[in-house]
């Protein structure tokens, strides 16, 4: 790991700095799976010393992201096809939650913002850039959730979003052949929160997330790391 990929950060919470530095750097494959981080190059990068990397290291390891193994350093994780079935096991009952908090919130602009990045991802050129639709994909869900207002729930994706970012970021060629196919897969839960119907805004969420989930197993089986 010589390549410089972190950006230099001021003086502040350096350790939740650190964190999102690194935790950009994973989900881009600029630190893909496997890939080994020395704490020394991370400080010197992030113009930080070695205490605040270490901490981050064991912040990132309790998220799942590292792994440390002992008398060879902290390692980038690598998901198992196991590891994406449980992600979507235990996505579609928060984003379900997310999705009837929201509609019954009524607001008519939280559906819009969720409108807006389906219409980015709609203006995408059919051959355009998969890691953008990716990355409008990920905003999606988190939004999604942010939009809920609930907190515990935010806390909980905080971890889980940053796996399903990893993860689509290491697939992005082999889950939509189109923007607009990304789009359309999530039209369900719009339409049904822009209606205020929490419980088909709950179904809609709940299904888009399993039915992916079949989706990136079947990508990861074809097509394995």
């Amino acid at each position: 790991m010589s390549e410089n990929v972190l950006q230099y950060i001021e003086r502040g919470d350096l350790v939740d700095q650190v964190v999102d530095e690194i935790v950009a750097a994973i989900v881009t494959g600029q630190f893909p799976p496997g890939a080994k981080l020395v704490e020394m190059q991370i400080g010197e990068q992030l113009g930080v010393s070695r205490g605040p990397v270490r901490e981050a290291f064991r912040r990132l390891e309790q998220m799942g992201l590292v792994v440390k193994v002992p008398y060879r350093g902290t390692f980038v994780a690598t998901l198992t096809v196991d590891d994406v079935r449980e992600l979507h096991d235990l996505r579609a009952p928060l984003e379900g939650l997310a999705a009837r908090l929201v509609a019954e919130k009524g607001d008519p602009a939280d559906a819009e913002r969720l409108v807006g990045i389906l219409d980015a991802m709609r203006r995408l050129p059919p051959s355009g850039d998969h890691s953008r639709t990716i990355t409008l994909d990920a905003d999606f869900h988190d939004t999604l959730i942010a939009l809920s207002g609930h907190r515990l729930l935010q806390e909980l994706w905080a971890t889980i979003g940053v796996r399903l970012r990893s993860f689509l970021m290491l697939k992005r060629k082999r889950l939509y052949q189109t923007a607009h196919e990304a789009a359309a897969l999530h039209e369900a839960i719009v339409e049904a929160i822009a209606a205020g119907d929490g419980p088909a805004a709950e179904k809609a969420a709940y299904q888009h997330a399993i039915e992916a989930g079949r989706r990136h197993v079947d990508a990861w089986n074809h097509f394995p790391p």
